[in-house]
Parts: C-alpha cells; structure tokens; sequence
C-alpha cells in the first residue's frame, strides 16, 4: 500500500510542494525503509560487538527474513558490498532462500478487461525493490564503501519487472532450474550488469576491504544508528525516473558556452549525482545536433513535395 502511494504521488502532477516532504513521510514507504535498516542494523551489532547468534524469521520466512539477513551482511562483511559479493548476496538469501519473485513481482500476471487478474493482488509486495532501497540509503551516506554505484541500482531495480533476465523469474529454484530451465533459455542479468564499465564507483575505497577499515575495522560497516535512520531519503531516481515534475536539479543553458569539456555516458540511465554542468551541457549539444538535422530533413521533405507537384502539374499538361 505504501508502494502504491509513493508511486502515485511522485507521478502526480498536482502535488503540493511546497509540503513535499510532509507528503512523502505519509505515505509511509520511508517508515518501512528505517524499520527494515533498523532491525538489519541491531542484528549486525549483535553479532559484531556482543558475539550473540541472531534468529531471523517473518511469518513466510522469505520476505523480512530475506530483506534482514542480506542487510545485515551487507553491514558486516564488506564482501557483499563489490559487484560478485552483492550478486552472490540476492542469489543466496533471495533466490536460494526461496523469495517468491513471480508471485510478489506478479510477472506476466496483467489485467483483463475488467480489472481481473489470475493472481490475488495480496500476494503483490515490492519486497526487492524495498531491499534495493535499504541498500541505495546506506550507499547514498557511504558511496566509497561500495563497489558498484547508485546506477548500478537503479538499473537492477528496473530489471525485476522487465523480464529481459531470467534471473529473478520464478517462485523457486525447482521452477527456474528443472520446470523453466531458465538458466538454458534466458541471459543472466549479473554478467550484464558487469559488463557495463559506468556502474562501477570510480571512488570505490579498497580499504574498506582491509582489516584496516577506518570506520570498523574488519571491513564492517556500522555507523551510529540514529545518523542511518535520520538521513534516509527519497530514492528520486526511482520513484520519480518518470514523474510529472522536474525533481532533479537543472542547469541554465547560458552556463554552457562558458566551458568546452566533453563527457558521454553509455548507460541511459543516470543516477542524482551524474546531472551535472558537464552532462547537462552534452545533452543540450544533442538536443541542439538532432534539431538542426530535423530542420534539414524537414527543408528536404518540402523540396520534393514542391518537385512532386511540379511533376503531376507536368503530366496533367500532357494529358
């Protein structure tokens, strides 16, 4: 539910926002997202500071359960914060554990004429997109701890419902491996994913990996809880990639004959922090690259309509 109104909020055009914040804290998603970091955060300590075991588990066993451990993991062992270790994380508490990604991602389950599906809309739960969330809140406050970028993110985040993969198709691993076979028929969204040079953190720390880690030490990520949970904030390039309103900060396109440095991005999507002087700028040379070759197009369209006419006035005479 709370999904549902962040979604229909940032895609509304008529939102106030002048009361903005006020309107995205009462739909209550980012509630969810600090109780989520919250309960992750407390598992970690446990283990790290007071060496106590923790027992996880949520009334399915792969939804909370999924979202905490991975989580928690990702706060301890700065493995699972580089690209293998983070793709082993999903294959291993999501996948393997059993999250129902057909069943909650409601994959090929559209709507007939009437409004019906063949599948309970209670079953329908973003709980990955929620867990990718969680994680773009800890590498938003700590990018140079994390190997991969926000974009990195957001493109996954895109693939749970484009079905172009088929690595996050199917409820288990006896439907995706013996019934669909979908390791054999479909691509893996982890080796696409790494083949894209632009999400890689360029700032990426390499001692976070080390057992010399300024923060924790051992690699562990455990900052004081109440900086985590004040400084969670809208995922804007996800919630509102396709909004009615800029929310993004722009540039004047007086401020671009003032520089003449180049930059080109190979990924269409791009995270908060890629908008840029520089970026803004190259996209506007497009913009402008586009407009004089449809101006172009558009005189040669003219001067062959003029010839055609000439032409069928010639063949009239004739006649």
């Amino acid at each position: 539910d709370s999904y549902q109104k962040i979604s229909a909020l940032c895609a509304n055009p008529g939102a106030n926002d002048v009361q903005w914040m006020q309107l995205v804290e009462e739909t209550k998603w980012l509630s969810h997202i600090r109780l989520i970091l919250s309960s992750s955060w407390q598992a970690a300590f446990h283990i790290r500071y007071n060496r106590l075991p923790v027992l996880v588990h949520c009334s399915h066993g792969w939804d909370r359960t999924s979202q905490v451990c991975s989580l928690t993991q990702i706060f301890l062992d700065p493995y699972f914060r580089t690209r293998a270790g983070f793709s082993c994380l999903v294959e291993k508490d999501f996948l393997a554990l059993g999250h129902p990604f057909h069943t909650r991602c409601g994959h090929g389950e559209g709507r007939g004429g009437d409004g019906s599906s063949s599948q309970s809309d209670g079953d329908f739960s973003p709980i990955f997109i929620q867990f990718l969330d969680c994680v773009f809140q800890i590498l938003n406050q700590y990018p140079d701890y994390f190997e991969f970028n926000a974009k990195y993110l957001l493109l996954l985040s895109e693939h749970v419902y484009s079905c172009r993969f088929g690595t996050l198709l199917c409820d288990t691993e006896r439907e995706r491996e013996v019934v669909a076979s979908i390791r054999q028929r479909t691509y893996c969204l982890w080796e696409y994913l790494d083949s894209c040079p632009e999400l890689v953190n360029k700032n990426f720390s390499h001692k976070s990996l080390s057992a010399e880690d300024e923060l924790e030490g051992n690699g562990c990520l455990l900052m004081p809880l109440p900086t985590l949970l004040r400084n969670v904030t809208l995922w804007v390039d996800r919630h509102s990639m396709y909004g009615a309103k800029p929310t993004l900060r722009s540039v004047s396109t007086a401020d671009f004959s003032d520089r003449n440095e180049k930059l080109k991005f190979e990924h269409p999507l791009h995270g908060l922090n890629d908008f840029n002087e520089n970026s803004l700028r190259e996209a506007f040379n497009e913009a402008s690259r586009w407009k004089e070759l449809a101006k172009t197009r558009e005189e040669e369209i003219c001067n062959l309509k003029k010839r055609l006419k000439e032409m069928e006035e010639l063949n009239m005479q004739n006649i």
